[in-house]
């Protein structure tokens, strides 16, 4: 495995997510932004944050995949979300868990971050991140 997640002591106790990892893999992959979007681009789940985290994280995952790499080489997850407030985030965190339970995602490192719009005005969430691998 070319990831090392470090959880020290000195810092709180992180829940779903690792606070430093340490890749020593020898390719990285850049995952650019994944929405809840099928095969035509078309936007699903429309209102419905958790569903479209869900399916955002599985777009993330295939992107991932198709680089050769696996949801076990993903160190960094970044989480975008619209008009971001506690009730939606709780949300996100839901549709987050439910898909990164079902594809076996372990707890890169995170940043979530509130946006007033991404690049599909229907997208609600949207993922990008980081991949290290041998």
């Amino acid at each position: 495995m070319s990831l090392e997640r470090v959880d020290p002591d000195t810092l709180y106790p992180a829940h779903g997510f690792t606070h430093a990892i340490v890749a020593s893999g020898s390719r990285t992959i850049y995952v650019g932004g994944q929405v809840a979007s099928n095969l035509t681009g078309e936007i699903l789940a429309a209102d419905d944050y958790e569903k479209q985290s869900d399916i955002a994280l599985r777009n993330f995952a295939l992107a991932v995949e198709a680089c050769g790499a696996s949801v076990a080489d993903i160190a960094q997850l970044n989480v975008y979300i619209v008009d971001s407030t506690p009730e939606r985030q709780v949300q996100v965190y839901a549709g987050l868990a439910s898909a990164a339970a079902d594809i076996g995602l372990r707890r890169p490192t995170m940043k979530v971050v509130g946006v007033q719009a991404l690049g599909s005005p229907m997208a609600l969430v949207e993922f990008d991140g980081i991949a290290v691998c041998d």
